[in-house]
């Protein structure tokens, strides 16, 4: 005959194979589970469907052919193919040398990439030759890979882009970047 107490320690051992067992299925789930998630990841890493591109810029164009002092001018940073997985967008403009041009950026200077072309509104203080540099850091929401690259799609324009890539978790910070730059020259305003 069993006595109480074998009994008790039967069911207690019942109870911690169980629980031994729960632990080990939630554990091997637990596992296939992040085996699959990383697999699907580097499954996509070269196609080109899953990876976030900047914009590429044809040319940075000004509202009027001639630009003088005190006249009001439009700067636009034209694109020649859209970007690709883009989240969230920074742009900048910047005069070189200030000379105390009045810049006016007419689009959100950080906001979602929404693939229209961005602008500047300038008004010119001096005459003379200046840079003109635009500026779009675009964070990727598909794969980013790090590239660097250098071109010049028009007769006189610069156009840089790279992509810097973080390890680590948390908040996506992979971030690509479009640098165009160009010179114009800004005449004297002819007196009446």
């Amino acid at each position: 005959m069993i006595s109480p107490k074998e009994t008790e320690e039967k069911a207690y051992t019942r109870i911690i194979m169980r629980k031994k067992l729960y632990l080990f299925i939630i554990l091997w789930c637990a596992a296939g589970f992040v085996g699959l998630s990383l697999s699907s990841c580097t499954e996509h890493t070269n196609d080109p469907e899953y990876r976030s591109r900047s914009p590429r810029f044809a040319d940075i164009t000004t509202s009027y052919p001639e630009i003088v002092v005190g006249g009001e001018i439009v700067f636009t940073a034209v694109e020649s193919r859209s970007g690709h997985l883009l989240d969230r967008t920074k742009y900048t403009w910047t005069i070189t040398p200030d000379n105390g041009a009045r810049q006016n950026a007419s689009q959100p200077k950080d906001g979602v990439y929404d693939g229209v072309n961005p602008t500047d509104t300038v008004v010119f203080r001096q005459a003379g030759t200046y840079t003109v540099t635009f500026q779009g850091d675009y964070r990727g929401s598909g794969q980013v890979n790090y590239f660097e690259s250098e071109e010049h799609p028009t007769d006189g324009v610069t156009a840089k882009y790279s992509a810097n890539v973080h390890t680590g978790t948390g908040v996506n910070r992979d971030y690509l970047h479009a640098i165009v730059t160009k010179r114009f020259k800004v005449a004297e305003r002819a007196s009446d």
